[in-house]
């Protein structure tokens, strides 16, 4: 087998990477660092330099797209004082970075093994930080609207359920929209999506 050269400290990143599309394809069950290294044109051996044993490259792999996730939602209400523009905003990033990473949506959400808890709960875990970011800006403009926060989680699955699915259909395979699928939620927010 013939390594590829890496830059110092990029092995780990393409090991990751390489994991979450064999992850994908294969599912758990077919999932090893022998599969990936052989992936990544690497020895057997050399995964271990940067990961413990498999579960620790799981593990890798979820922190790798949760903390991108985070960022970009995070880089994209950064500022706005206007909760309709924010949450706007947020959407498109939502939409765009698994436009940008249609791999990711599918290992994050089908085999990462993260929960999303909807609700706060009282046993003080915080929340997953995607979901946090989206929960906040949702707060703030159902209390810009008046609304009362008794129907808060509702209302917060109402606006997820559009972006998520959005974000669902870009990174399916066998659909095919000629359109820009970002113009989809702007679409949604402009006609049919009152916050009620």
């Amino acid at each position: 087998m013939n390594e590829k050269p890496y830059h110092h400290g990029d092995l780990r990143n393409t090991l990751i990477e390489a994991g979450i599309g064999l992850i994908n394809e294969e599912g758990i069950s077919g999932f090893s660092l022998r599969k990936v290294a052989s992936r990544c044109g690497v020895s057997h051996a050399a995964p271990y330099s940067h990961f413990r044993d498999v579960q620790d490259l799981l593990a890798a792999m979820g922190a790798h797209v949760t903390e991108q996730f985070t960022a970009a939602l995070q880089a994209s209400v950064e500022g706005l004082e206007h909760p309709h523009l924010a949450i706007r905003e947020l959407g498109t990033a939502y939409i765009a970075f698994f436009e940008q990473h249609p791999a990711y949506f599918p290992f994050l959400f089908y085999h990462s093994g993260i929960a999303i808890q909807v609700e706060e709960t009282a046993d003080g875990e915080p929340p997953y930080p995607p979901f946090a970011v989206f929960h906040a800006a949702a707060g703030r403009l159902f209390r810009s609207l008046g609304l009362p926060n008794r129907n808060d989680s509702g209302r917060l699955m109402a606006v997820w359920s559009t972006v998520h699915g959005i974000a669902a259909l870009i990174t399916s395979q066998s659909i095919h929209y000629p359109g820009n699928w970002r113009d989809i939620w702007q679409l949604f927010l402009d006609s049919g999506g009152k916050i009620q």
